[in-house]
């Protein structure tokens, strides 16, 4: 049973740690299933000067989000920019973080690779020249370049193609890069409907993406909740609405919210 009581929202980063217990923090943190990093915005009222002077750029900031006895991570980035402006008797701090590892994300190579090379040793030669780690990769269909395979540009961008060639998505979430199926994803087993955070009636959507074989339909429904930390990308939502009953992938949303008010959400597009 989720319990959705007692906001609770927690920055970390280096040795500051800041908590919602005294001071009042917003958010915005959007995620999606590309390589392109994601920038959140967190803002912080009246920290010490001591605490921002420690906020520094490049450091790891972890977001962690939720409620009493229910707390995760929201996100976990390289902070970009801190900034704090004076707004009436208060001081906001302002922290842009992207949601990434440190990598190359203008990385060339020239390269060609002999016949026969598989698409999967292609992902990690082509992720070890830009810098990055894989966490996971999944193909499904671990394709054979018989004719060799050649690169004579950008490595983000051929990664991306190779992993849609694969039928497969390549993605950063959460200081993690991921390569696999759309079908594929992170199960935490969680049940979504109006008991444990379902705001409002998901929409469905319908559309056409590219696919492995040309153009292939995907469905899926809009969904908004109270802030829920499992809800990200790949997660796995269980939804149970009226008329609806589906197990569903998420691709892209975004967490946001204020510790005070009514915004505390999380949306996202989730897809059969």
């Amino acid at each position: 049973m989720v319990k959705l009581f007692g906001r609770v929202l927690e920055i970390v980063s280096g040795n500051v740690k800041i908590t919602n217990e005294n001071l009042d923090i917003e958010f915005e943190v959007p995620f999606d299933d590309d390589l392109t990093p994601n920038l959140s915005e967190v803002r912080v009222f009246n920290l010490s000067q001591n605490t921002i002077n420690n906020l520094k750029v490049g450091q790891q900031l972890t977001l962690n989000g939720g409620y009493k006895g229910d707390k995760g991570v929201l996100l976990k980035g390289r902070i970009t920019n801190v900034k704090t402006p004076k707004i009436g008797t208060d001081r906001l701090t302002v922290i842009k973080v992207l949601d990434s590892v440190p990598y190359n994300a203008k990385k060339k190579l020239t390269k060609t690779w002999k016949n026969g090379i598989k698409a999967n040793a292609l992902l990690n030669d082509l992720a070890k020249a830009a810098g990055l780690k894989i966490a996971v990769i999944k193909l499904s269909k671990n394709v054979t370049y018989e004719k060799g395979y050649s690169i004579d540009g950008n490595v983000i961008e051929e990664i991306q193609n190779i992993a849609k060639d694969c039928g497969v998505s390549a993605y950063i979430s959460r200081g993690n890069i991921y390569i696999r199926s759309l079908k594929e994803g992170d199960n935490h087993n969680f049940i979504l409907n109006k008991t444990t955070g379902l705001v409002g009636s998901p929409e469905y959507f319908e559309e056409e993406m590219d696919g492995m074989d040309g153009k292939v339909s995907v469905r899926g429904y809009k969904i908004k909740s109270l802030l829920q930390h499992r809800m990200n990308t790949a997660s796995i939502i269980n939804l149970e609405a009226v008329g609806i009953k589906a197990k569903l992938r998420v691709r892209k949303g975004k967490h946001h919210g204020k510790v005070y008010g009514s915004d505390f959400f999380t949306e996202v597009e989730a897809i059969l």
